[in-house]
């Protein structure tokens, strides 16, 4: 079989020759780039960094942060990222890593429920290392725990803050 698909032509490429692009929208808070620097650390590279034919990052920029700032990171790559290169223009690669973002989807808390609980209770995984793995504190993994969740945490009595009072318009 001969295919002719960007992931048939990965190279690892030294990051400082890399260029992030000036319009990803997607933001990664402190504990996710934890818990990317967690899974490259203990799985590996799972999925490479798209460039352009030059060199701008078209996805991946916060592996490309991390193997570019993280200790453990560098001392285990010596800087080099496994990348695809895609000969696209700006205007495609503006449009692709929008696509990749939203295309990521959401976790559901309910679906979370079911896959921790599978996991808690058929593998032998303490809360602590469910906490580790996915990236959780262990108050989040208990939580996640919880059969009806909603009726423990009794959401339907709880008092809300007002945020912010708007501005009436008085002329």
């Amino acid at each position: 079989m001969d295919y002719n698909e960007p992931i048939s032509n990965v190279k690892w490429i030294d990051v400082n020759t890399l260029n992030p692009n000036h319009y990803n929208p997607n933001v990664v808070l402190t504990q996710e780039l934890n818990l990317l620097k967690f899974s490259i650390l203990k799985t590996g590279w799972i999925q490479p960094i798209l460039i352009s034919n030059d060199n701008i990052i078209i996805d991946g920029y916060h592996r490309y942060w991390l193997s570019k700032n993280d200790k453990n990171i560098i001392n285990k790559y010596n800087f080099y990222a496994p990348c695809c290169i895609l000969p696209l223009n700006e205007c495609e690669r503006m449009l692709l890593t929008v696509r990749i973002n939203r295309a990521k989807g959401n976790h559901i808390a309910i679906k979370m429920h079911e896959l921790i609980s599978i996991v808690y209770n058929n593998y032998d995984i303490s809360i602590e290392n469910i906490g580790k793995e996915i990236g959780a504190t262990i108050d989040e993994v208990k939580l996640l725990l919880k059969e009806d969740v909603f009726d423990a945490l009794d959401i339907k009595n709880h008092k809300y803050s007002m945020a912010w009072i708007p501005k009436t318009n008085k002329n």
